[in-house]
């Protein structure tokens, strides 16, 4: 029976620096069951859930900015009061919106904001009817209660708006003001009224907003969309910096001069090592449930370089959803937008983040053969990689497994791992860069670790329960490669020379 499937993806940001979301549907093509089993592919699950870390770097303006989002379309997930909830089957409101960010309100900059978005058509002919209407609609919510205290009429007024669903209108905001208050205290507040204990209690990003939330400049979010058929319910901690914008303060990390590094490293800007999917995952396969989504706009072309991890090159079936990696809609240009996805990974490290951007060259970019510099422990297999064409070849997949679901469950396979990565990245990129120079080197490698793969395939018949067992398996599996690299070639080098 033919499998189809529709994921969600909420992403922050329709506009540089506005707090808003759209939705971006990504249909993954039918499967039938006989093609997902015979390749081995996860099946996603759905969930109303959807955690985001996004940064935003604009050089043209030297502003960045970082944001981490909570978002669903359930209520169990996150709950607004029964007087914001109403606002779901009034079919004229297009949002709502609470916000402490700086100048909100253009005429009280010290304070912050409640906005009510409301679809344009049937409010009126001329602008003073349209103002009266809109406002009288914006009242009866405001009127009901809105989460906080010291709210004040400021302004109605219309702008242009392109919808979910793509479709561009006018729209007559209404905006008041409130008493504004430190991001810190709304998102203890408010969090433990709107979100969910299970989300609160399962950590991931979530526990980076707690973290981001203390900072002085952070803006607080929360918006209530409703949509077709749902309600899309969000909350945003933000920061925006700036290295020359004395009023913003500056960047932490590197983000300063980011363009001529060279380097993007997005967990520089939280200062973690590692970050963490919430556990609400755990043991689903939910690709795209979290998402780190990076957006550079620069005054030049750039081109992504080099990618630290799997690269993504395109979403048509679910074979390009197993493995953790960058998915980029935008490669090269004035613009890059990437987005990390998570597979069956539960965290990403700060060095599978990174990737580099260099000047545009004008060349087109064949993504699946950027260059791929692991350098730590846990990285990708190179030379594999590069023999066999891509992080998702059926060997190099094979040769992961083996690692992480045999050799790294147990301290001496953490050990042995620990020094042969050492030795194994020391001269395996040159290894690598040289495969996808000469395609007769290349085809020698694959002969070359066909021995190797054939004998790792023994560990797939033995139970491994015990570090003794490891070190057993282990210490013959590497005496037979000795034995098939070194031992039988030196007896049939020996051989020959006798008979001459």
């Amino acid at each position: 029976m033919s499998k189809f499937l529709i994921i969600l993806l909420l992403l922050a940001g329709s506009s540089l620096f506005a707090v808003e979301a759209f939705a971006l549907e990504v249909e993954i093509l039918k499967e039938s069951d006989r093609i997902i089993e015979s390749k081995g592919w996860l099946t996603p699950s759905i969930h109303s859930y959807q955690e985001q870390f996004q940064i935003i770097i604009d050089q043209a303006n030297s502003k960045s900015r970082i944001s981490i989002g909570m978002l669903s379309t359930h209520p169990n997930d996150i709950q607004f009061p029964d007087y914001i909830e109403v606002i779901s089957s009034e079919p004229r409101i297009i949002s709502f919106t609470l916000t402490n960010q700086f100048a909100c309100s253009p005429n009280h900059i010290e304070r912050g904001c409640v906005i009510i978005e409301i679809a344009r058509e049937g409010l009126g002919d001329n602008l003073e009817e349209i103002k009266k209407n809109s406002r009288e609609i914006a009242d009866k919510i405001v009127g009901g209660g809105v989460i906080v205290f010291g709210v004040e009429f400021d302004s109605v007024t219309l702008k242009p708006r392109t919808t979910f669903d793509g479709e561009k209108m006018i729209v007559s905001k209404v905006s008041y003001t409130t008493n504004k208050q430190t991001t810190d205290n709304l998102f203890g507040a408010l969090s433990t009224l709107l979100i969910s204990s299970d989300i609160r209690n399962a950590g991931g990003f979530y526990d980076h907003a707690v973290k981001l939330s203390k900072h002085y400049f952070a803006d607080f979010t929360i918006q209530f969309v409703p949509l077709e058929k749902n309600v899309l319910r969000s909350l945003h901690i933000s920061l925006t910096c700036s290295s020359e914008d004395p009023v913003l303060p500056n960047c932490p990390g590197n983000f300063d001069d980011v363009f001529a590094s060279g380097e993007i490293n997005p967990l520089e800007l939280l200062q973690v090592e590692n970050i963490n999917r919430s556990e609400i995952f755990e043991d689903k396969f939910l690709p795209l449930n979290s998402i780190i989504h990076i957006l550079l706009y620069s005054e030049e072309g750039l081109q992504v370089k080099s990618v630290n991890s799997a690269v993504i090159e395109k979403l048509e079936h679910l074979g390009n959803l197993q493995e953790n990696g960058w998915f980029f809609t935008s490669a090269s240009g004035k613009k890059i937008d990437g987005r990390y996805l998570f597979a069956t990974e539960s965290s990403a490290s700060k060095n599978d983040l990174i990737f580099s951007i260099g000047d545009n060259t004008g060349d087109d970019i064949d993504i699946k053969n950027i260059e791929i510099k692991n350098t730590e422990e846990g990285g990708g297999c190179l030379i594999a990689t590069a023999a066999f064409g891509s992080e998702l070849a059926p060997q190099v997949q094979f040769l992961r497994e083996i690692r992480d679901n045999t050799v790294l469950q147990t301290e001496s396979g953490i050990s042995f791992m620990t020094g042969f990565n050492q030795f194994y990245y020391s001269f395996s990129p040159t290894i690598a860069d040289y495969e996808r120079e000469n395609s007769t080197f290349k085809e020698a490698v694959k002969i070359t670790l066909t021995p190797l793969l054939t004998s790792l395939t023994l560990l797939q018949y033995v139970d491994i329960d015990s570090e003794s067992e490891m070190l057993g398996y282990g210490i013959g599996i590497i005496m037979l490669n000795i034995g098939m690299y070194f031992v039988a070639p030196a007896v049939l080098i020996m051989k020959i020379k006798k008979r001459f």
